[in-house]
Parts: structure tokens; C-alpha cells; sequence
């Protein structure tokens, strides 16, 4: 009688629960109004200060290309699939790209052609069947380029790198060319 009495109790107990007036359970099973909007966030965009130099950035960016032009190449000697084969070249591009952007312009002139040439071979290398039949002139074109471009590593051009105060400057000027205030045109 008394685990009658207890279960009861407890039966009791749960129904009083999941009927009473609850605020989140009586919520769930009452229809909304059609005419009610649900409100939309407000959203106010926040300026955040550079997290890196751009020397830093050169540095990190050297260090992905370097990194993933000498993957290209041992992906192509150890025969990897032609997808990695592609992300690792493609991949490099960008990243010598990027490089490109943080130099001044005297030692961009002197990049370009290296970048030209790795477009030229990667746009090799994603061609099909390219890779099968030569791929020893690839490697020895693309380890002369990996050669060639250390001359740019960080130790040699970090006198060379865009300082920041430049585009510190840019944003600034920016700025001032916005339209006049309402005190200023008094």
C-alpha cells in the first residue's frame, strides 16, 4: 500500500507540474498573434585595431608560402593525388600574392616576375595529365623558383615592407574627405 500511496503521490506531483501555470510550458502551446513581429537584433559594428604589423604579416605570410611551395614540391615527387597537387600550388600563389601587396613598389618590380612564372606553372600543373609526363621538369622549375624567391625572406626585406603609419595615414585622409558637419558649415 505504501508504493501505491508514493507512486500516486509522485503521478500527482508531475501532472500538478506540467499543468500548472508554468511560464515556458503554458508558452509552448499558446498560438501567436498574426499581426506580432518578433524583434530584430540591432547590430552596431565595431572598429577593431590591427592585430599585427605589417612586417609581422610579412613574416607569417613568407613563412606560408615557403612552407607550401615546398609541400607542392614533395607532393609532386611522392606522387600525391592532383587535388593536393592543385591546393598546395594554388595555395602558394596566394600567399606570394599577399607578400607582393606588403612590399614597397621598387621591390614589387622585382617580384613580379616571379610571380608570373609560378602563375605559368601552376596554370601547368592544373593542367590534365600534365604532371604525368613531366614531372621532373616541374619539380626542377618550381625548386629553382622556391630557391630564387627566398632571396625575399623577411631577414632581407623587412626594410622594405610598407610601413604601418602609411596606411594609418590613408585611413585618415579618408576620413577628412567624409561630408561636413552641420558646426562646420556654420
Amino acid at each position: 500500500m505504501n508504493k501505491r500511496f508514493l507512486a500516486g503521490i509522485l503521478i500527482l506531483l508531475i501532472c500538478m507540474n506540467s499543468v500548472g501555470c508554468g511560464g515556458a510550458w503554458r508558452r509552448k502551446f499558446i498560438r501567436r498573434k498574426k499581426g506580432e513581429e518578433a524583434t530584430a537584433p540591432v547590430l552596431q559594428p565595431k572598429d577593431y585595431e590591427k592585430e599585427f604589423t605589417n612586417k609581422q604579416f610579412y613574416a607569417n605570410h613568407f613563412v606560408f608560402w615557403k612552407n607550401s611551395e615546398s609541400e607542392l614540391i614533395s607532393s609532386i615527387q611522392a606522387k600525391k593525388s592532383q587535388k593536393r597537387i592543385e591546393m598546395f600550388a594554388s595555395y602558394s600563389l596566394t600567399e606570394i600574392k599577399k607578400i607582393y601587396e606588403l612590399l614597397i613598389e621598387d621591390k614589387q618590380k622585382e617580384l613580379e616576375p616571379y610571380i608570373d612564372e609560378l602563375e605559368r606553372l601552376v596554370e601547368k600543373i592544373k593542367t590534365p595529365n600534365y604532371l604525368i609526363s613531366h614531372k621532373n621538369r616541374v619539380v626542377k622549375e618550381i625548386s629553382s623558383h622556391y630557391r630564387a624567391v627566398n632571396k625575399f625572406s623577411y631577414f632581407y626585406m623587412k626594410n622594405f615592407v610598407i610601413p604601418d603609419e602609411v596606411q594609418e595615414n590613408s585611413v585618415a585622409q579618408e576620413e577628412k574627405v567624409k561630408e561636413p558637419d552641420a558646426e562646420d558649415l556654420k
